[in-house]
């Protein structure tokens, strides 16, 4: 069994924010994956594509999801905050495994 763990992040400081698009492609199909919105701002993901949209699931700050279907190496995630005061916080746990 394979184990990948990553950890995104993205902070502003200052600065307007449209929004970050976070993707992964994994080196292996994972059968399991959890993903933990350690940020500030809520995140969109899916797990069936490396580009997520604002009609996949939402994930607000200091929740997590997991997910059991198929095999998939792609992750997608977004944000869609806007921010100039600095305090966006865009941070993602990622947990997959599989073989």
């Amino acid at each position: 069994m394979s184990l990948l763990a990553n950890e995104y992040r993205t902070a502003v400081a200052d600065t307007t924010s449209t929004g970050a698009f976070l993707q992964v492609a994994l080196s292996f199909n994972a059968s399991y994956m959890r993903v933990a919105n350690a940020g500030t701002v809520p995140i969109r993901a899916t797990f069936t594509s490396t580009v997520a949209s604002t009609s996949d699931a939402e994930i607000r700050p200091g929740e997590s999801v997991a997910w059991t279907g198929g095999p998939t190496s792609k992750l997608g995630l977004l944000t869609t905050s806007t921010s100039t005061d600095g305090v966006d916080h865009r941070r993602v746990r990622v947990l997959a495994l599989g073989g």
